[in-house]
């Protein structure tokens, strides 16, 4: 037991100073390279090498406790720079997902509502067009054009959002609208039933979530890291053009990442909500199906959760509140 905890013990710390002590040893060495060099000298190798030279050699002159204390400093240090960032993350990740306090509240609305005013454009227009659509008749050139269309303004209503904006941030929407979109299909509320949901979900779909979720996580932190470096960057211009480079790569993981966690987060509920309402001894089957479904792409038909029973789910999580 002793050597399985020792075990343990040993990966835990090693993850920690990975993440940890590892950037914030980075971001230290660029601020101290920064200290030395200033703007007009942020290239000059030479200088910066023969500085950690001089430093190195006044430092091999201090007693080993000195030493050892001084490497601690440094370990400290980089951890609590590292632990600190982690901590901004936390406000990083409310403006990915545009939950902006109460003094950007006027910017968000703008925001909101141009997002909003672009989607419902577009989703005007799509009506019209499958209001006008021809009798469904594959191949033929009027339909096929029409279709064509469709998807065309489709794709561009999408990537606004999938549903009605409700925040100011593409991300934010992304996971606004999937429980926008479990509540039209389902009756469902996700936020009451998120938790019951998670306890019938098999491991492997807690795992995949898991981890959609913390690379969702690890692309906000790279972004408090590249805000970390592009405020360093008014002392080294040098870790400006890091702090760019970090930033645009979090930026796009981040989106990427976003897209996946509330897709994963929708197929779960898509295929587990009916086992949640059998747990309940709800019937989630819809009793009387369509019997003339709509054979176009948009059909909503076939849903395997009654609406009802969404609705009654909610009732019962939320215990009259």
């Amino acid at each position: 037991m002793s050597s399985l905890l020792g075990g343990l013990g040993e990966k835990l710390a090693d993850k920690w100073i990975s993440a940890l002590a590892v950037p914030g040893l980075l971001l230290m060495a660029a601020s101290a390279a920064g200290a030395v060099l200033g703007q007009a000298d942020a290239l000059d190798l030479a200088a910066l090498r023969a500085r950690a030279a001089q430093e190195a050699a006044r430092a091999g002159e201090w007693s080993t406790v000195a030493q050892l204390t001084a490497l601690g400093a440094v370990v400290l240090g980089s951890v609590a720079v590292g632990a600190l960032v982690r901590a901004c993350a936390a406000a990083a990740e409310r403006i990915w997902t545009g939950d902006w306090p109460a003094p950007a509240g006027r910017v968000a609305a703008r925001l909101t509502d141009r997002r909003k005013a672009r989607w419902l454009a577009l989703q005007t227009e799509i009506t019209e067009l499958r209001e006008e659509m021809p009798i469904p008749a594959p191949g033929h050139p009027a339909y096929e054009a029409n279709r064509a269309e469709i998807d065309r303004l489709t794709a561009l209503r999408d990537r606004i959002a999938l549903a009605e904006p409700q925040r100011p941030t593409m991300t934010g929407d992304r996971f606004a609208g999937t429980g926008t979109r479990l509540r039209n299909q389902y009756g469902i509320d996700l936020a009451a039933s998120w938790t019951r949901l998670w306890l019938v979900l098999p491991d492997a779909v807690q795992a995949e979530l898991r981890a959609s979720r913390a690379g969702f996580g690890a692309a906000v932190e790279g972004t408090t890291w590249a805000a970390c470096y592009l405020v360093l960057g008014l002392r080294w211009w040098p870790a400006a053009l890091i702090g760019l480079a970090v930033g645009l790569l979090a930026w796009s993981r981040g989106r990427r990442a976003a897209v996946l966690h509330a897709d994963l987060v929708e197929s779960a509920a898509d295929l587990h909500l009916k086992t949640l309402a059998a747990e309940f001894g709800l019937a989630a089957v819809d009793p009387e199906p369509d019997p003339e479904p709509d054979p176009g792409p948009d059909s909503t038909s076939g849903f395997t959760v009654d609406p009802e029973v969404g609705r009654a789910l909610n009732r019962l999580f939320r215990k009259g509140a």
